[in-house]
């Protein structure tokens, strides 16, 4: 029996280091694949520095929301759930009355807090929606604020969803949100906020993600490759089953100064000017530097952190696509390692009524890698696509006219 029982421990290590050598063997072929990517990501770069396009709508501090209050709530499982909200000011700084603001829900990516990197989504969105416009968001369930549930079973996309449905309730009542914006995990979260609560979604934007199996795809940016995501997924558990989550404060610690090199490089031949001139030209690092270090603040964060890399994973929408109906609008950038951009693609084949743009100058952060683009799309898919909607049913959408087109 105890032979037995020492076997069964070994073979997830087993598994895992065969696995290991195979992507190893692979790496011969693998290897001048990402080297060619990178390079053509570095010529790409500077084309995009000395021939960026100009673009009709900026950042400016005035459109900027204010910054936003926090409050809980308590869902119907007993999990308190913080949560953020702001509403567009005029420009005297008074909130106006307005009888049917508009409402935006924003599902965050995995290990945000609060409404850090959303500046440039909803600074359009104030632009264009103007004063007395509510933007809501919250801490998902075992991260920051929130609490962490006893039972880690709960802590999955759907509850994530379920969670935001309370957050909405609490802060409009039975008013749906006019718009859901999702990016990255948020992304998963929005697809499934959407297929429980469609009659609570009027349009969506979704940035930068996948409808679900994240690891699957994850730094396979052309193609998926074999053992890349059971890899991944076992590196993952060997972290969270040994209690070791430290190491990745360690490791933060560690790669810090080459982080900021690599950001400074990023920041020259990717960067915003318009983020530049209001965050200053370090702005990009320290968006990395406030989210990796909200993850590594507390031992609860970072299990939380590899959590969610296992919930996305494990969680999928892909076979349900079909039913959404809702006007969207996809952004995918060329260079995402993390969620390629091919994952939108089927997104867009199932969903009756999404469009894609394929960003050629941003990788996974496009909201703040290219913001002018991100800002332009959001502008017009509000301003000329939304209103040729019509909601025939809670869930169901008719195509827009198409006497535009004639």
């Amino acid at each position: 029996m105890a032979v037995q029982e020492v076997f069964a421990n070994l073979q997830p290590f087993v598994e895992s280091s065969a696995q290991a050598l195979l992507l190893l063997a692979l790496l011969p072929i693998v290897f001048p694949c990402l080297l060619f990517l990178a390079v053509c990501t570095l010529v790409w770069a500077l084309i995009f520095r000395y021939f960026k396009a100009e673009y009709d709508i900026t950042i400016t501090r005035e459109a900027l929301p204010p910054h936003p209050d926090t409050a809980t709530v308590t869902t119907r499982d007993g999990i308190v759930i913080n949560y953020y909200t702001a509403v567009v000011r005029s420009e005297d700084g008074t909130i106006p009355t307005v009888s049917d603001p508009k409402v935006v829900l924003f599902c965050n990516p995995l290990g945000q807090k609060g409404m850090s990197s959303w500046g440039s989504a909803s600074a359009a969105i104030a632009q264009l929606w103007g004063p007395g416009t509510i933007l809501i968001c919250w801490d998902y369930r075992g991260f920051f604020e929130s609490d962490d549930p006893k039972r880690p079973r709960t802590v999955d996309v759907r509850n994530h969803a379920e969670d935001g449905a309370v957050v909405l309730e609490e802060v409009v009542g039975d008013k749906p949100a006019t718009l859901l914006v999702g990016h990255s995990m948020g992304v998963q979260v929005g697809l499934e906020f959407t297929l429980l609560y469609p009659e609570k979604v009027g349009a969506m934007i979704l940035l930068n993600g996948t409808y679900g199996h994240a690891l699957q795809t994850a730094f396979q940016p052309i193609l998926r490759l074999p053992y890349v995501g059971s890899v991944i997924s076992s590196v993952i558990q060997w972290f969270l089953a040994r209690g070791h989550e430290d190491i990745l404060e360690m490791i933060r610690r560690f790669s810090e100064p080459f982080i900021g090199i690599l950001f400074q490089m990023m920041t020259v031949l990717f960067g915003s000017k318009s983020l530049q001139k209001l965050y200053g030209k370090d702005y990009m690092l320290k968006a990395w530097q406030q989210y990796l270090g909200g993850i590594c603040s507390n031992a609860k964060s970072m299990k939380a952190f590899l959590r969610g890399f296992q919930d996305l994973d494990a969680h999928s929408t892909g076979h349900l696509l079909y039913q959404i109906s809702h006007p969207t609008l996809l952004m995918a950038g060329i260079w995402d390692t993390l969620t390629p951009a091919y994952t939108m693609l089927v997104m867009k084949r199932q969903m009756a009524n999404a469009r894609l743009v394929l960003d050629t100058f941003s990788g996974h952060f496009s909201v703040m890698e290219h913001p002018e683009l991100v800002m332009t799309e959001i502008a017009k898919f509000l301003a000329e696509e939304v209103p040729n909607f019509r909601r025939r049913t809670g869930s169901q959408f008719e195509k827009p006219s198409l006497k535009k087109d004639m």
